[in-house]
């Protein structure tokens, strides 16, 4: 995730912004990036966020849960997918060959179609409460 102080960040933007910025960004993911988003926030509705206005990356958790800072995820769009980032997801239970990454800690998957997102969505709702559950006891360390 880049750093807030070279990329300039707005703290718990609005659905209004978050789609004006996608559509700048990357329009053709528009209703992806705002699902995953949406996701998110139904899961863990008290859930903060911080959206990077260079590139759209939306930061969640920062502030809740550290992590060196990093939270505990992130949506990324990029040209051909938009994605969905677990900053401890190697801890997580998660089907073989969900997630790619090998790293000690961070796992990400690439959601390329709302279609696809959608049959993952408990799927993945699940993860992100397991990624609560792994961040819970450091909430307070940030």
């Amino acid at each position: 995730m880049p750093d807030s102080r070279t990329h300039p960040h707005t703290e718990m933007p609005t659905i209004d912004d978050l789609t004006s910025l996608i559509l700048e960004k990357q329009p053709a993911h528009r209703d992806l990036y705002l699902a995953a988003h949406q996701l998110f926030l139904e899961v863990v509705p008290e859930l903060r966020y911080s959206v990077d206005l260079t590139d759209a990356v939306i930061g969640y958790g920062q502030r809740q849960f550290g992590y060196d800072g990093w939270g505990m995820a992130a949506l990324s769009p990029h040209a051909k997918w938009v994605s969905f980032i677990l900053f401890r997801g190697a801890q997580l239970d998660a089907p073989d060959g969900l997630f790619e990454g090998s790293g000690p800690h961070m796992r990400h998957l690439k959601l390329r179609a709302l279609e696809a997102f959608g049959a993952k969505r408990d799927m993945l709702a699940g993860l992100i409460a397991g990624a609560v559950a792994v961040l819970q006891p450091e909430q307070g360390s940030a």
